[in-house]
């Protein structure tokens, strides 16, 4: 299995959600998924309060990148 390919200035990486392949260059971050529905969740540990965090819960200073939709 291919390593998530990130941008080396950012540790920033794009995942590629989709049934049908993203082409060769990208499929080291595609994750298949059915041509149906699907729940997109994220498990997140990060036990402190502190900037960057997620907590307080909805408040923190860091925030999930949103979801696009592809063309």
């Amino acid at each position: 299995m291919d390593e998530i390919q990130l941008s080396r200035s950012f540790g920033e990486g794009q995942l590629y959600i989709l049934k049908d392949s993203p082409g060769k260059v990208n499929e080291s971050n595609w994750l298949p998924v059915p041509n149906d529905t699907i729940y997109l969740v994220m498990r997140l540990y990060w036990p402190k309060d502190t900037p960057p965090s997620i907590l307080p819960a909805g408040e923190g200073t860091w925030k999930p990148p949103a979801v696009v939709q592809g063309q």
